[in-house]
């Protein structure tokens, strides 16, 4: 996984090796938003923050340090209503609405935490570090 930070602008974007197709912000919190593979799909790719010093350092918010797991928004316990991708896990609340059952994100978890989060603390600016 990659990850950008910007100090100043208080951003975080974590990427894997996936190209991101579409973002979407979580429903209760639109500083966090998903990135996602396919426009229609639930394949998270990435995960933007604006606002990140909410929970940096770690255990600021959101952080299980037992389980090494930051979370950002709300989870879901339904595992059709959950999407994996390595370290970066989403949480979706079907739109009671929508004709064809569209899912809104409504969170997301960054498994390793400390791990993928290590080289911001080391290197505050907004070029590319790898977080493996």
């Amino acid at each position: 996984m990659r990850i950008r930070h910007s100090r100043e602008d208080d951003y975080l974007r974590l990427i894997t090796q996936t190209p991101s197709a579409v973002s979407a912000s979580l429903l209760d919190d639109p500083g966090v938003a998903l990135d996602l593979a396919t426009e229609d799909g639930h394949e998270i790719v990435g995960v933007e923050v604006l606002g990140i010093s909410a929970y940096l350092p770690l255990g600021n918010r959101g952080y299980d340090a037992e389980a090494d797991i930051l979370t950002m928004g709300k989870t879901a316990t339904d595992p059709e209503l959950i999407t994996e991708n390595g370290d970066l896990v989403a949480y979706w609340h079907v739109d009671e609405y929508e004709p064809d059952g569209y899912r809104d994100p409504i969170g997301v978890a960054i498994r390793r935490a400390s791990v993928h989060l290590a080289k911001v603390s080391e290197k505050l600016s907004p070029e590319l570090v790898n977080a493996d």
